[in-house]
């Protein structure tokens, strides 16, 4: 079943829409529907941990300098 939907977009949003369907050559409904589809059929454990994902605060670094781990180990010891 197809059902067509009439939306309202900022001038903005219009515009972003506008550039977007022409620099990649595809159709401004087309873009919309994929972007439905991805805000709408995300898979739900994602979306649960997405609120989480960079709340941490520290060095822009702490997940690959390998002195930060030496001093961790050194304050658990």
């Amino acid at each position: 079943m197809r059902d067509t939907l009439a939306v309202r977009l900022s001038e903005e949003l219009a515009g972003a829409l506008e550039r977007e369907a022409r620099q990649s050559g595809v159709s401004k409904g087309e873009i919309v529907r994929q972007a439905i589809a991805a805000h709408l059929l995300k898979d739900a454990s994602s979306s649960v941990m997405s609120k989480y994902f960079g709340v941490m605060r520290g060095p822009v670094d702490l997940s690959t300098n390998r002195a930060y781990r030496r001093a961790w180990a050194k304050k658990r010891a």
